[in-house]
């Protein structure tokens, strides 16, 4: 038996040097243990009484054992008292017993004065038992407690203390059972099935909410017949199975539930998804690989997916270059009739918009003012303001000739018809012309020098010379009368002079093109033979000295008169029939020979011709008649002259379809900007020939030595 100490506050049995008389009460118990002792002593002659309460249980000690207080007794007490136990079931509570006695023992005695002198105070022994047969420290309530089940084995856990378990049982014996757990009150079971409650088997401290029925499925949220296979089985309600669950002895393999026609054994389209889930998305449908899409033809075009159809298509990249129509070969187009299309679409498309005038290739984005009456640089500046023209508004100003005491080539001592002009170098002109007229402006220089001899060794002093071409050097080759070429240096007296055919007086040489694209001279002329009744065709290949390297075709009926192009096959002759009916022929490269083309109804004799570009030409003649050719695999047409103008077109010169330039034999320069009414610029004389390398630098040639340059040329 073990005993339990406890010193009351109010106790000093021993180690005073006067101590007070006391009494060492002793208080036994047995199977139950005591929650709380409350010991009273009380003074029988006065009735004054001394408490104390004790906790026994919360100190855990082991039952059949002892606890000892002692109590002082205060020096006025007499010697006769009674002490009393009563024992309490439940643990005190803020340091006082609590609930009702179930044990009591009250003895009295007697403690002389002075008996606890010599540290040996009075003892009384009282017992604190009651029945307590499960041993929870609660006495039955058959017996004056509180306890429900007192039985051995069977009520350990049960009594006003315990925790209210879910178990079918009151434990802690407040008349009910499980009354925290709301037991047969409605729930949802962890998978989600309508249910009640009940205890928890496993764990009586919570409860249970089991469903009656539960089957367990596959997901199959598109009803294909195919599980989802990224989802475990789930569990179902019942044994009814709604649409969207599969039984678990159907395939698990569906890679994408949300599509009913994805599953494996689907056929596999092209789509951006795994149909059959095999082998990933769009197998064998080559997706992401180059191809040429039929409408750009871009060929870095990648394969697709055609999702109208579930084949593929041919996706052109994000970005599809822009071309831009060019009529003018300026290289930049109108910006407003761009296509899009990955190759160059043909020679007549460039990838640069900002042309303002795509009829003058000298006018677009950025270009070099001109003093020309254009908006060059397509800013929205006239010449004047945008600082083109340092001598003043354009006009057609006169170049002279050096000739102090007349003109030494002409016999009759007058002044020479010019006939034609050919440019070279940077400035330098050559114009031929009347009885063997020839003068010469050299680069640099503000006026033109004229040669003062016929070339040596030439049939007649004095012939018409109809025609010139200038090298770059300044080398001059010239035509006229008798089908002579006279080749000539600028500053020379000499020439070298061919005759292409063998009657002496009856042709007339009268147009030249270099057919040659390497620096060396290989020319194409035209010839009228027979007083005009028939004409030739015929190249040179510049051999000095004799004898030259001729081919000659005769062209029976025509009349040529000039000859002009741009490439070995654009090259076109033009004349006149006997009937006074316009004529065209036009050269083949590959075999250099010469075809008639066909010209419209009433087109008169022509007299000149210029081709612009390789997509655009013009020929002029009598009455006005202006002609106009727009390319490969078309045909002449007519171009509306200005109207009411019945003049003979002698020269055309063209920088594309909205820049033309006309002489005529009246005297007068028209020119055609793109909108009507044409300018016109009366001269007075005659005019023959004109050529130019822009519309700002524009020479024409006619009667009584007449010279003009547009603008007027810088001093």
């Amino acid at each position: 038996m073990k005993r339990l100490f406890l010193l009351l506050p109010l106790v000093a049995l021993a180690g005073c040097k006067d101590p007070q008389d006391g009494v060492k009460v002793v208080i036994s118990y047995g199977q139950f243990v005591p929650g709380c002792v409350r010991v009273t002593a009380t003074d029988d002659a006065s009735g004054d009484t001394r408490t104390t309460d004790v906790a026994v249980r919360g100190k855990k000690p082991e039952p059949n054992s002892q606890i000892v207080v002692g109590v002082l007794l205060p020096e006025k007490w007499g010697t006769a008292i009674t002490v009393e136990a009563n024992g309490y079931e439940a643990l005190p509570k803020d340091d006082a017993c609590v609930g009702n006695a179930v044990t009591n023992q009250r003895k009295g005695l007697s403690v002389p004065k002075g008996s606890t002198k010599d540290g040996k105070p009075a003892e009384l022994t009282l017992l604190a038992d009651a029945r307590d047969e499960d041993g929870d420290g609660y006495v039955s309530d058959d017996f004056g407690g509180s306890d429900c089940e007192d039985a051995a084995g069977v009520g350990a856990g049960i009594n006003p203390g315990a925790a209210e378990l879910c178990n079918d049982r009151d434990d802690n014996c407040d008349g009910n059972k499980d009354e925290d757990f709301a037991i047969g009150s409605a729930c949802v079971s962890p998978e989600g099935c309508a249910s009640v409650r009940t205890c928890n088997t496993s764990d009586p401290t919570t409860f249970a909410c089991i469903a009656p029925v539960v089957t367990y499925a596959w997901v199959d949220m598109d009803r294909d017949q195919h599980g989802d296979m990224t989802k475990e089985k789930v569990p179902v309600c019942g044994t009814t199975l709604p649409p969207d669950r599969l039984s678990l002895s159907f395939p698990n393999d569906d890679c994408d539930d949300t599509e009913a026609s994805v599953h494996p054994g689907a056929v596999e389209i092209c789509n951006n998804r795994d149909d059959n889930c095999v082998g990933g998305k769009d197998e064998g449908f080559n997706v992401g690989s180059t191809c040429t899409d039929p409408l750009y033809q871009c060929a870095n075009s990648a394969v697709q997916c055609n999702f109208a159809d579930g084949g593929t298509l041919c996706q052109p990249p994000t970005t599809v270059p822009t071309w831009y129509p060019d009529e003018d070969g300026d290289k930049y187009g109108k910006a407003d009739a761009g296509v899009l299309f990955c190759p160059q679409p043909d020679g007549g498309y460039v990838d640069a918009g900002g042309d303002c005038n795509d009829g003058n290739r000298f006018t677009y984005a950025n270009a070099t003012e001109l003093c020309d009456e254009q908006d060059n640089n397509c800013n929205g500046v006239d010449d004047i303001n945008d600082n083109a023209c340092p001598g003043g508004s354009p006009t057609w100003a006169p170049t002279p000739v050096n000739v102090p005491n007349g003109f030494p080539t002409i016999p009759d001592g007058g002044v020479p018809d010019w006939r034609a002009v050919s440019l070279y170098g940077n400035g330098g002109a050559w114009v031929v012309g009347s009885q063997s007229a020839r003068a010469v402006k050299v680069p640099g220089t503000p006026s033109f020098e004229p040669i003062p001899e016929a070339c040596t060794g030439q049939q007649g002093s004095s012939r018409e010379l109809y025609s010139v071409w200038a090298m770059p050097n300044g080398t001059a080759y010239v035509g006229g009368d008798f089908s002579v070429l006279s080749v000539q240096m600028p500053g020379s007296l000499d020439c070298n002079y061919k005759r292409f055919f063998n009657n002496e007086d009856s042709h007339i040489t009268t147009g030249f093109f270099n057919l040659a694209t390497d620096g060396s001279v290989r020319l194409a002329a035209v010839a009228s033979r027979n007083n005009g009744a028939n004409g030739a065709t015929f190249e040179w290949n510049g051999t000095l000295p004799q004898p030259p390297v001729i081919s000659e075709t005769a062209q029976p009926d025509i009349a040529l008169s000039a000859v002009h192009g741009v490439l070995p096959d654009v090259i076109f002759a033009v004349g006149g029939a006997g009937n006074d009916a316009a004529r065209i022929l036009r050269r083949t490269a590959t075999d250099a020979t010469w075809t008639t083309m066909a010209t419209p109804s009433g087109a008169k004799t022509l007299f000149a011709v210029h081709v612009a570009n390789p997509k655009l030409a013009y020929a002029v003649g009598k009455n006005g008649t202006l002609l106009q050719w727009n390319g490969p695999g078309t045909s002449w047409i007519a171009h509306p002259s200005p109207p009411g103008v019945t003049e003979n077109f002698t020269g055309v010169l063209s920088f594309g379809a909205n820049s033309i330039y006309i002489t005529t034999e009246a005297g007068n320069i028209y020119r055609f900007n793109g909108t009507l009414p044409w300018a016109k610029t009366a001269i007075g004389a005659s005019l023959y020939g004109i050529t130019g390398t822009s519309p700002g630098d524009i020479w024409v040639v006619g009667r009584f030595n007449t010279i003009l340059h547009y603008p007027v040329l810088p001093q």
